[in-house]
């Protein structure tokens, strides 16, 4: 078990971790509900999770410059630096499996964009088809004229 921390740096350090860790544990949920937005084509709401994840990183980010700042003035005697490193590790693994969710989910939206372009494709052939038969009213006469007469 690890001795309690009372104040100053390390403590400053461990708090700004547990509110880094919050937000991406929050972000992880936002990943659940993107994937789900994703399969259902859910454009416009997708759009408003990308958006804010995107904050709660931007946030996520300014901390860890915060947390950077606050362990570099700590002694490298400090009691806490070990559970510091412990919660770091627990922010780093949350932080992979946001970026693992992310690179499947980008995998999804390619495939989407592929169906959709394999369809598109499709009904470009059938109308340039469709086109071949149509009849033009201005070529329904003659195919040619003999003026020499």
């Amino acid at each position: 078990m690890q001795p309690p921390i009372q104040s100053g740096p390390a403590t400053e350090a461990l708090a700004l971790l547990t509110e880094q860790h919050e937000l991406l544990e929050a972000v992880g949920r936002l990943c659940s509900a993107q994937g789900r937005l994703i399969d259902e084509d859910e454009a416009e709401d997708l759009l408003a999770v990308i958006e804010q994840r995107g904050l709660i990183l931007q946030r996520a980010a300014a901390l860890t410059v915060e947390i950077d700042k606050v362990i570099e003035a700590m002694p490298t005697t400090d009691a806490a630096l070990p559970q510091i490193r412990q919660r770091r590790a627990a922010v780093a693994d949350l932080a992979r499996a946001i970026s693992r969710s992310d690179a499947a989910d980008r995998q999804r939206m390619s495939a989407k964009r592929d169906e959709v372009a394999a369809a598109i494709a499709a009904m470009n052939t059938n109308r340039a088809a469709a086109g071949a038969y149509r009849i033009d009213r201005a070529t329904n006469g003659p195919g040619f004229q003999d003026t020499s007469a």
